[in-house]
């Protein structure tokens, strides 16, 4: 009658094995954490990095356009400003 001690066994096996993976990968991704808050805290972003600034010239401006109103759709209305349709 030795099955249900290797049984047992087992189990406790399996258990500890699972907490031991469960911890590890815990503490690995803590650490990552920790350091990528730690290397974007020192390190310059792309938005505080020295880059060249646009200046209006360099701005492309539309061509044939209608004239829109203050929601983006055609500006359909007459020299009183009432509605076409």
């Amino acid at each position: 009658m030795k099955f249900p001690q290797q049984h047992n066994i087992t189990k406790l096996t399996l258990a500890t094995t699972k907490y031991i993976v469960i911890g590890v990968v815990f503490i690995i991704g803590v650490i990552t954490g920790v350091l990528n808050i730690l290397i974007t805290k020192f390190t310059d972003t792309k938005d505080t990095a020295k880059t060249r600034g646009t200046s209006v010239e360099s701005k492309i401006h539309p061509k044939n356009t209608n004239k829109r109103d203050e929601y983006g759709h055609p500006y359909l209305r007459d020299k009183n400003g009432l509605p076409i349709r």
